[in-house]
């Protein structure tokens, strides 16, 4: 049995995803195009970094929040459609903004 060689991979370029993306904006795909059921979940499209690579340091940080704190973080969380983490990155920064001295 002879085994067909595989091409090296090379990294997609950002004018290659532009280019994709031009393509797929000029041309979207049809119902007819698509083979099987199209699954979107998170488990299937998680967000974040995957799990063991860390380019940059981030400290992180343990924060105490009374229980009407805390339902109230995890409401807008739900609002926004995004990780509880991020709601408080924003309201931090947003108050580092207001009150800078």
């Amino acid at each position: 049995m002879s085994r067909k060689k595989e091409a090296p991979r090379t990294r997609l370029t950002v004018a290659d995803y532009e280019r994709m993306s031009d393509d797929y904006a000029a041309n979207p795909v049809r119902g007819t195009e698509v083979v099987g059921p199209v699954e979107v979940g998170m488990t299937v499209l998680r967000k974040g970094r995957p799990a063991g690579i860390r380019k940059g340091k981030t400290p992180g940080y343990s924060v105490r929040l009374p229980d009407t704190l805390s339902q109230r973080l995890a409401d807008q969380a739900v609002r926004e459609d995004a990780p509880q983490s991020e709601v408080i990155r924003r309201a931090v920064s947003e108050y580092l903004e207001r009150h800078a001295g």
